[in-house]
């Protein structure tokens, strides 16, 4: 890229910072990562401009290094659909397999079967982000990453994206750029990590480990090119753009949005409070979890009553709803390995992620949703107020519509706080898009919740962010749209 990296900093009042002892409470950081996180959150100070970043990212955005082309799964290369059940694999038996499964969920109100195509990819991988303090300022790393089903040709990822296979080099490839400051970190280093589950409706029990891992101040002086270090402020403002905050990054970032209340006040709720709260809190999960039971099966693809492959040669439902399996052909200028064939999940239209917020005793609330998702370890995990594809619902005898279809799916009766469009990550999904709407309660206004639904305060939300695979990759997503 043509592009070269400024090395001189704005000026800024210099001074150093010890090395604190970084110890995580029961809802978060300490006192002092946590007014590190809100400095950088607020600062106009940053070691590269707003316009540099600007012209940086265009940069990256204009000269696109992927070629891609949509073709029939039986003509990818090196993956192969199996005669005896359909699943699609590689011929080396790594990365992933599209598998089918059969799933039988009951609940008190009745029970529902279905079956469906989903990724089995059963490898933790590594979700990691480095920070350091740059003049004071805590500033995050962000890598410039291409993936074949991006909507724009590069998104800003996190500092590493690695698989299993990746990272302990089963492949027989190169270690990931900067992964060994992800491998066994000393603990006073990490500011963040911990399990979390991928998309449960998609994914067959996968899980990532979401790490923030802190820098001493004289490390990684220089970046690799297309790496860039960002405060959370610039990020804050880049998220705010379409489809150009990773999946993943947003993945991450979440841990960092800290409790406010009325206007950013900060809130302060006492530890009788806020422990009564969260233990009806996590009784009500529990109710829910024991309430919801799912039986899932590992089929073959050519087994599932509701799926088959299509006349363009993808694997699709029967009715087009949900999404397809596609196949793609790559081709890529400066990588290792200039052309591949692979399958990914192709969604017919845009997705609405919905949140409902409201403030009470002066801390933001979410209305969040217990809901079981075939894929989870645990079923049951928080979801946001909404999370559906319109066409899947719209005369669908099968499918109820979901609580507030109506409100987040048109101009509903709720004030739009913030709206925009954020990317599923490209490796596994082709082009996919999802509305983020989060919208305000009006005071005054109640609403009869059904039991799978219940409010949610911020710090009993940042508790469960710690507490690791308890809140899904959708909730995630659209909570850090607030950072």
């Amino acid at each position: 890229m043509a592009m070269k990296r400024a090395r001189q900093a704005p000026s800024a009042p210099k001074r150093k910072s010890p090395e604190p002892e970084r110890r995580i409470d029961i809802l978060g950081f300490d006192q002092q990562t946590t007014r590190e996180i809100r400095l950088s959150r607020t600062t106009e100070y940053a070691l590269y401009s707003d316009r540099y970043v600007d012209d940086w990212i265009a940069g990256w955005l204009a000269t696109p290094r992927l070629s891609i082309e949509s073709i029939p799964l039986g003509e990818m290369r090196r993956w192969r659909i199996e005669p005896g059940t359909g699943n699609i694999r590689h011929d080396s038996g790594m990365f992933f397999t599209v598998t089918g499964v059969k799933a039988r969920h009951r609940t008190a109100a009745g029970e529902l079967e279905w079956d469906q195509p989903i990724i089995d990819q059963p490898e933790i991988g590594i979700l990691g982000i480095l920070v350091k303090r740059i003049n004071g300022v805590l500033h995050f790393c962000l890598q410039a990453k291409e993936e074949p089903g991006n909507i724009n040709s590069v998104q800003l990822s996190p500092t590493v994206q690695a698989t299993y296979s990746n990272y302990t080099k089963a492949h027989g490839g190169s270690l990931p750029p900067l992964v060994e400051f992800f491998l066994n970190p000393p603990r006073d280093r990490v500011l963040f990590a911990k399990l979390q589950t991928e998309d449960g409706g998609r994914f067959l029990f996968k899980s990532n480990r979401n790490m923030i891992i802190q820098l001493a101040d004289h490390e990684l002086r220089e970046l690799p090119g297309e790496f860039i270090w960002l405060t959370l402020r610039q990020i804050s403002n880049l998220i705010r753009r379409d489809n150009l905050i990773h999946a993943c990054t947003r993945s991450i970032l979440v841990s960092l949005v800290l409790s406010r209340g009325v206007s950013g006040r900060r809130t302060n709720p006492s530890c009788r409070d806020t422990a009564a709260g969260l233990a009806e809190t996590i009784q009500w999960l529990d109710d829910q979890r024991s309430a919801n039971h799912i039986l899932a099966k590992r089929v073959g693809l050519n087994t599932l009553k509701e799926w088959n492959l299509d006349g363009n040669g993808y694997f699709s439902h029967r009715e087009g709803r949900f999404f397809r399996v596609i196949g793609i052909n790559v081709s890529s200028a400066g990588r290792e390995v200039p052309v591949w064939s692979q399958p990914i999940l192709a969604n017919p239209e845009c997705g609405i992620i919905g949140l409902l917020t409201k403030v009470h005793r002066g801390e933001r609330h979410f209305l969040m949703q217990a809901k079981a998702e075939v894929g989870n370890r645990s079923i049951v995990q928080l979801a946001p107020t909404v999370q559906f594809t319109p066409g899947n619902y719209v005369g669908n005898e099968k499918l109820p519509k979901p609580f507030l279809f109506d409100e987040f799916s048109g101009d509903g009766r709720f004030p739009v706080l913030r709206q925009n469009y954020q990317a599923e990550e490209g490796a596994r999904f082709f082009q996919e898009t999802h509305l983020h709407r989060i919208l305000q309660l009006p005071e005054g206004v109640d609403l009869g919740l059904p039991p799978e639904f219940n409010w949610i305060s911020e710090t009993q939300v940042r508790f469960f962010l710690h507490l690791g695979e308890t809140i899904n990759s959708c909730a995630r997503s659209i909570i850090s749209c607030l950072l």
